[in-house]
């Protein structure tokens, strides 16, 4: 049977609608979003399947048996939750395009998870990443690369120490970065425009001095790698591969970590606590701005990337003097002599 016909007859099944909703989602989301539902839903497919439970009939006690099924196999309770929330935003996304009558899970309440720890990079951590970007294709320090020639290794440590000072410099989700062409970039009026993000919002980022000279390094790497390419191949990407291609994210990601390791630093950084980081001292400074230039659409989100340290909120209790406005020395030393 067609997909057509079983549109019309009610006899879609889980592999078919899957199919579709993840195709919606390669259209309008980010390729990281596509994968995420696509994990977790093709799990539970699969069991509905080896369950004989059918696609329209799914309802809220399927579900609890899945989860209960996931719990039995270890999954954490971000996970289970993670499950839940896929499958309703799936069945609620049928339902209004017509592929089942309505949604049996629609007021499936989800138990929430305990928050994660979220790790947050030091200074340290960060400066040590930088360090290890440029030793690493040093041959003096890292005998590994002795064989590489000097034109590859200049071309990895000047594009990543730019790529990295960008990620912290911007704030930016490393998809909003790869996504970026030369033509986004402003040297002269130190912006950057982003104009694919997650929020589907474009804006427009400041960017630092210091930036800017990373910047400028790696543009003329650039332009050479471009000249030897053939005539056309050029699709203005900001960020390329040797081949002068897009980037693809999932082999940065593995590239950064090789860095980690290499330096021996904390396995727990991630380009995501880069974010985390670069918000954290944004927001520390003025929440509004910071919620502008990470692209989120509420406050409440810029929050979830904040961590006050100790030392930081004994800075603002002394500057803010809340006593110091009130009281003064003469007064308490009166106060002190009554006692006495």
């Amino acid at each position: 049977m067609s997909t057509a016909s079983a549109f019309t007859t009610g006899s879609l099944s889980w592999e078919e609608a899957l199919r579709e909703f993840l195709l919606h989602l390669k259209a309008t989301r980010a390729p990281m979003t596509e994968r995420f539902y696509r994990v977790q839903l093709r799990q539970l497919v699969r069991w509905a399947g080896e369950n004989q439970i059918p696609f329209q009939g799914f309802g809220k006690r399927h579900l609890d048996r899945y989860l209960a099924h996931r719990s039995d196999m270890g999954s954490s309770l971000t996970t289970m939750r993670h499950d839940a929330v896929c499958m309703k935003a799936f069945m609620k996304w049928c339902a209004r395009n017509e592929l089942i009558e309505r949604s049996l899970l629609a007021d499936y309440e989800i138990r929430q998870a305990p928050a994660p720890a979220r790790y947050m990079p030091t200074e340290e951590n960060v400066r040590g990443l930088l360090t290890s970007i440029r030793d690493y294709w040093n041959p003096a320090k890292n005998s590994g690369v002795r064989f590489v020639g000097p034109a590859k290794r200049i071309f990895h440590r000047d594009r990543n120490h730019a790529l990295i000072l960008g990620l912290l410099d911007s704030a930016c989700r490393i998809g909003e970065m790869l996504n970026l062409k030369v033509e986004d970039l402003q040297v002269s009026e130190r912006m950057i425009y982003i104009r694919h993000s997650k929020g589907r919002e474009p804006r427009a980022l400041p960017i630092s001095p210091e930036w800017t000279e990373a910047l400028k390094v790696w543009i003329r790497v650039r332009e050479r790698v471009m000249k030897e390419a053939d005539p056309g191949s050029d699709e203005g990407w900001l960020f390329i591969s040797e081949t002068g291609a897009q980037i693809d994210d999932a082999r940065f990601r593995k590239t950064i970590k090789s860095y980690i390791e290499w330096a021996e630093l904390p396995n727990s950084i991630t380009l995501h606590s880069l974010r985390r980081f670069s918000i954290n001292r944004l927001a520390k400074t003025n929440l509004l701005a910071a919620q502008a230039i990470a692209g989120h659409k509420e406050a409440k989100t810029t929050l979830l990337y904040t961590k006050l340290d100790p030392d930081f909120v004994r800075d603002i209790h002394r500057n803010a003097g809340v006593l110091r406005s009130v009281t003064t020395a003469k007064d308490l030393v009166v106060r002190r002599k009554r006692l006495l």
